[in-house]
């Protein structure tokens, strides 16, 4: 246990670091057999401590509340059988572009090499069916104004594609800032 809290720990560290999650936002999970490993409700991603990870399996009563994204993650991991870790982030060049209406498109050479093309999808009440059938051909999805929901074969694979996701969005933004100053 102490090597996936440290996993957690490292993963959340850098998410808030990069300014990919704020003080008490984003999730993660990491896939355990019929059940999962996901950080709890409110918890700070930056600070993680053991009481912050809570364990969902069929039979079992989670000790604290889970992530209120606890139906997203278990819709991912139902979906795509690749998953293994989730990671659900903040980042903000992504959410702007995500409110666009359409699909996140990178035109950097990283971007389009590991993502291709970032669907957006649109928040509402099908939104974990919509990630989810999003997810088993994406590794990274966008729900509109909302975040960024990756799927990986681990915790750091997911804040991989998180990462490359915002610098892709970043340069994207700075694109369009500039064609306009031309």
């Amino acid at each position: 246990m102490s090597s996936l809290l440290e996993e957690f720990q490292q993963v959340g560290r850098d998410l808030y670091a990069a300014g990919l999650v704020s003080s008490h936002g984003g999730n993660m999970s990491v896939r355990q057999g019929e059940g999962l490993m996901i950080t709890s409700h409110g918890s700070r991603l930056g600070h993680l401590a053991q009481v912050d990870l809570v364990e969902v399996r069929p039979g079992l009563e989670p000790r604290v509340e889970p992530s209120m994204d606890l139906a997203l993650h278990q819709a991912i991991y139902a979906a795509a059988s690749e998953a293994e870790a989730v990671v659900h982030a903040h980042p903000r060049h992504a959410i702007a572009l995500s409110l666009m209406g359409e699909d996140i498109r990178p035109q950097d050479l990283e971007g389009q090499h590991y993502l291709g093309i970032v669907p957006v999808v649109p928040r509402g009440e099908n939104v974990a069916q919509a990630l989810a059938d999003a997810l088993r051909q994406h590794r990274i999805v966008v729900v509109a104004g909302h975040g960024s929901y990756a799927r990986g074969e681990s915790l750091w694979q997911a804040l991989q594609w998180t990462s490359v996701l915002e610098e892709s969005a970043e340069v994207l933004w700075l694109l369009r800032v500039l064609r306009h100053d031309t």
